[in-house]
């Protein structure tokens, strides 16, 4: 017998209104911190290719993350050093978003990709050549 997830699951293929669907995420957000999005199109041999480049992005040496780590000037890039509770969290992450510019073939550096909490801080080619494709 399959398990029912004991955690949030959101079908898109659902046919919830918007404002249904806002409250289910609202709901989902402010009682687990996460949910699951089922139905959402995406295409299975993207979902791979990311979690392949992410993979390798984390595999990485330590002290090569470094150089993308983020800081009191950008709050996107690589991190380590969270906190929950006043102690250190046992994970790595990479904080990114869409660039301000809108266009992710300009260089992260771009002033045009400027946001509100900084900019992205990304591997370039010559570290893991299809990270940004």
């Amino acid at each position: 017998t399959m398990m029912t997830p004991s955690f949030p699951v959101i079908d898109l293929s659902a046919n919830s209104s918007e404002k249904e669907l806002v409250e289910r995420i609202t709901e989902a957000c402010s009682e687990y911190g996460f949910f699951q999005v089922t139905s959402h199109g995406i295409d299975n041999d993207l979902i791979k290719a990311y979690k392949e480049q992410c993979e390798r992005y984390f595999a990485l040496p330590h002290e090569t993350k470094l150089q993308w780590k983020r800081n009191e000037r950008n709050a996107r890039g690589y991190f380590d050093d969270e906190l929950t509770k006043q102690r250190r969290d046992w994970k790595e992450a990479l904080d990114f978003g869409v660039p301000g510019s809108r266009k992710w073939t300009n260089a992260d550096e771009d002033p045009s990709n400027l946001c509100l909490d900084g900019w992205n801080q990304l591997p370039p080619a010559n570290v893991l050549p299809n990270f940004r494709s």
